[in-house]
């Protein structure tokens, strides 16, 4: 007892006297608990990081493994791939379908995903959206990494199709600054493509979509006013849901000897916006007008497959008509070949006209055509004379002499009114009457000092009568 209180009254006199000795005492104290601390939060941090798999061996003890590899992490449940596709009933050719590749880890991702190239019998397939969506969901009271890919398919066929296995890439995160790099494969998926009804089948151009417009807008607009030379411009729209541009049909080219066609330029796009597709297209034709008359522009149409009501609908444009005019410039150019040979044909006609009438005057002509020119100019006091010239083939002269006559110039057969008009000046001229009367009375007497044959006569006198339509009895 004495040597303890002895001991103790030494310590605190150390103390007392060494002040610095307390201090450092209670400085080891503190660095040792901490130590102690951060050694047990790190070995549970380190232990935390490397997740174990337990396996069982031949002698039933336990043992753990790290994952080390894609499939590692696959067969521990630690990471998971799915694929499903909507929608899952009947479609119809050219209709969307889509497919879903949904990547998942309990971890999380170091890097994005990657899908390979694959091809899926006659279907059309597309990576309308360049990226996956990422989120998180909650399963199991858990939490899960999720990338999912979107890509759409247009089958062309009817019958089985089959998606085949697609190989994925991924990149998961290990443990802090390391991580796991791999490739995941998908289940393959099937789904069958029909017509569901037979005017479906017969058509030639549709749409599959849940929603189609189709709009025209044409310029000028109804009852304008066309010249030759003007252009006509008709733009077509056509916007639907769910389904690719690329699907749409064409529309031909007015074919008219008054229209000349060409297409413009073709304006397509596929949208997408948070998963949902959108696509439109618009085409443009311009038309320039050649001649005149009536123009029009056909209708145009094609179907429509609604796939939520499943029911087949003609969206048509409509067709429109103007009436086409001359302008003095277009008429110019549409016509100037025509004129000019016009011109050549007029030219020609007066110079031949100009011909003629000097071979007229000149008597140069067969005598029919000149009996036939002075009856219709009512000379018949030449038409008398070269009707002499006519019938006398020694008589014929190249000048008109008033004193020739086709009958003698007596007086006694003729009746009281050519006797006045016997009594006019002879190159007055007689009127178309008194002389057919004339050659009436002559070719009728029995003894004709002319020397012409009856069947000249009545030649003359029907020719006469064809002529001036005259009736002779």
């Amino acid at each position: 007892m004495l040597a303890n209180k002895q001991a103790l009254i030494d310590d605190e006199s150390l103390e007392r006297l060494f002040p610095i000795l307390a201090s450092l005492n209670t400085l080891f104290k503190v660095v040792v608990i901490t130590l102690i601390w951060l050694v047990t939060l790190g070995s549970l941090l380190v232990i935390s990081s490397f997740p174990n798999l337990a396996f069982a061996s031949d002698d039933g003890i336990l043992t753990t493994i790290t994952p080390s590899t894609i499939n590692e992490l696959q067969q521990a449940g630690k990471l998971k791939i799915t694929t499903r596709l909507a929608p899952t009933s009947l479609v119809v050719p050219q209709q969307q379908v889509d497919l879903y590749i949904q990547i998942s880890t309990d971890t999380w991702f170091a890097g994005g995903s990657h899908i390979s190239a694959f091809d899926v019998d006659d279907t059309i397939v597309l990576r309308r959206k360049k990226l996956a969506n990422n989120y998180t969901d909650r399963i199991d009271g858990k939490t899960w990494s999720v990338q999912e890919w979107q890509l759409t398919l247009y089958p062309q066929a009817v019958g089985a199709i089959t998606v085949p296995k697609i190989a994925v890439t991924v990149n998961v995160a290990d443990k802090p600054g390391s991580s796991i790099k791999g490739t995941l494969y998908t289940q393959a998926q099937h789904f069958t493509v029909a017509f569901p009804n037979k005017a479906l089948a017969n058509a030639n151009h549709y749409i599959a979509a849940p929603k189609v417009t189709f709009r025209q807008k044409i310029t000028p607009g109804k009852g304008s006013e066309l010249h030759i030379g003007d252009a006509i411009t008709r733009t077509l729209t056509i916007n639907a849901t769910d389904t690719s541009a690329m699907l749409f049909p064409d529309f031909p080219l007015s074919k008219s000897d008054i229209l000349y066609g060409y297409r413009g330029p073709v304006e397509s796009e596929d949208r997408q916006n948070r998963g949902d597709f959108s696509a439109s297209k618009v085409y443009q034709q311009t038309y320039i007008v050649q001649q005149s008359g009536e123009v029009t522009l056909p209708e145009l149409s094609f179907y429509w497959w609604n796939t939520n009501d499943e029911e087949l609908t003609t969206l048509t444009a409509k067709a429109l008509s103007w009436q086409v005019t001359h302008t003095p410039l277009s008429f110019v150019k549409a016509y100037w070949l025509y004129g000019l040979l016009l011109l050549g044909l007029l030219a020609l006609t007066m110079k031949f006209v100009f011909f003629a009438c000097k071979r007229i005057k000149k008597q140069l002509f067969p005598l029919v055509i000149l009996f036939a020119h002075t009856v219709i100019n009512k000379q018949y006091a030449r038409a008398e004379q070269y009707l002499y010239w006519r019938n006398s083939d020694k008589n014929k002269r190249v000048a008109y002499n008033p004193s020739l006559r086709l009958l003698d110039d007596s007086l006694d057969d003729l009746t009281h009114e050519l006797k006045d008009n016997k009594s006019l000046n002879r190159n007055q001229g007689q009127t178309k009457e008194n002389l057919f009367d004339r050659w009436q009375q002559g070719f009728n007497r029995s003894n004709t000092e002319s020397g012409q044959s009856v069947k000249t006569r009545r030649f003359y006198i029907m020719f006469w009568r064809f002529i001036s339509n005259k009736s002779v009895k």
